[in-house]
């Protein structure tokens, strides 16, 4: 049988601790690209051993990244994976197979976050996000500067597959990003001219952690939920302290 061919492409920086099982894991599809912005482990080395075409670019940002990365892919479908996800054989089989039923132009998955070297519990929220799409239907918004899922004017279908992300394994790693994603969303914020909120920066963080522990069912990780989601309630408050911090720095006319 004829597969519908799919590009998978990633943006990378020092991946080289999951980069193999990362590429061994998506080898039977049609073209694997990898963008580096400037790698110092073995990355690269890695990519091209599995056959990638690596293109070097410089860092333009998460969203201006992958629109470039996309630009580069061969074919209309294409698969985004970052360096540190990988996809189970049954979950690449069911893509390939939702992609060559042709009933869909974007497809949904859902992520496995192993976090303090396990997964949370099966039945806690999995977050989501469209990461397999027609090109010519979809595209990144680039004034994002984080967060920047793509934008698709298609149909979406919902792959039943996890993928295991082990890109927030420990603690610290986990609240680096949160705090380094925050401040981006609060310079997103500022730029637009979203103005801060006392009422937001005293009750986010109790109704944050409300809605991941209670909510998303997290206390069924038992501690590891609870780290997990005070982190997340942490990562949305720190976006408002953010926020106040830059208006109260704005130089006065």
């Amino acid at each position: 049988m004829s597969h519908t061919p799919i590009s998978v492409f990633l943006i990378t920086l020092n991946e080289a601790a999951t980069l193999d099982d990362v590429l061994s894991a998506v080898s039977q599809f049609d073209e694997i690209i990898v963008v580096d912005s400037g790698s110092t482990d073995d990355t690269v080395d890695i990519a091209r051993r599995h056959g990638a075409t690596v293109i070097h670019q410089p860092w333009l940002g998460f969203a201006r990244q992958k629109a470039f990365a996309l630009q580069a892919c061969r074919n209309n479908w294409c698969f985004n994976l970052d360096g540190d996800e990988v996809v189970p054989a049954s979950l690449a089989a069911e893509i390939q197979h939702m992609v060559d039923a042709g009933h869909c132009d974007a497809i949904r998955v859902y992520f496995d976050d192993v976090f303090i070297g396990q997964s949370l519990h099966s039945a806690a929220h999995k977050r989501s996000i469209v990461r397999v799409f027609k090109r010519d239907m979809t595209h990144y918004p680039l004034d994002r500067l984080v967060h920047e899922n793509v934008i698709t004017a298609g149909k979406v279908a919902h792959a039943s597959g996890l993928i295991r992300h082990y890109g927030y394994d420990d603690v610290a790693t986990y609240m680096g990003k949160q705090n380094s994603y925050s401040s981006l969303g609060a310079q997103e914020k500022f730029q637009r001219g979203k103005q801060y909120s006392l009422l937001k920066l005293f009750t986010v963080f109790p109704l944050m952690f409300f809605k991941e522990y209670i909510l998303r069912k997290q206390f069924l990780s038992g501690p590891s939920g609870l780290i997990h989601a005070t982190i997340d309630a942490m990562y949305a408050f720190l976006k408002e302290a953010k926020l106040y911090e830059q208006h109260k720095r704005r130089p006065r006319d």
